[in-house]
């Protein structure tokens, strides 16, 4: 059975080395892993703003996610945005994300968020490709080193 929960400083390695693979398996980046852990653990210990969720089967970790946050004028709420999401390769397609995903929209319900967002690196072809569990807006971001473009899809929840 998956259960989810919030990461703690203990989890620092698991974060790090999942966000290292990610990024070479999404985007081909070599990610510095000093400023990485100190940007993890800045979040796991409450000085930057942002939480980590981690799905484990039998005590076993086998995926994360972050959440990091924005503030909406238009909603007067703040707006919960899916990043670093990353399942170990032998867990894929096991509902490790959808366990992930479902626990965090619960939580941003509950807590009257104004909206929750995945982000997906119009490079990330897999990522577009795969469907998603349960509904969501998905944005999808070219970033060119000089701008920005963003296609938004209606808010729903």
């Amino acid at each position: 059975m998956l259960h989810v929960r919030p990461a703690l400083p203990a989890d620092l390695d698991f974060i790090v080395a999942a966000n290292l693979s990610l990024a070479e398996e999404t985007e081909r980046l070599l990610l510095d892993e000093p400023t990485l852990r100190e940007g993890v653990l800045a979040i796991l210990e409450g000085l930057a703003p942002g939480r980590y969720w981690l799905v484990e089967q039998e005590g076993q970790v086998l995926g994360q996610l972050l959440i990091t946050f924005e503030w909406s004028d238009w909603r007067s709420r703040t707006v919960w945005w899916i990043q670093s999401v990353y399942v170990m390769r032998d867990a894929r397609k096991g509902g490790a994300f959808r366990a992930l995903y479902a626990h965090v929209r619960r939580e941003a319900q509950a807590v009257g968020a104004g909206g929750l967002r995945l982000y997906v690196d119009t490079t990330n072809a897999r990522a577009q490709a795969a469907p998603m569990p349960l509904p969501a807006p998905v944005i999808t971001l070219t970033l060119p080193r000089s701008s920005i473009r963003a296609t938004l899809a209606p808010f729903a929840w």
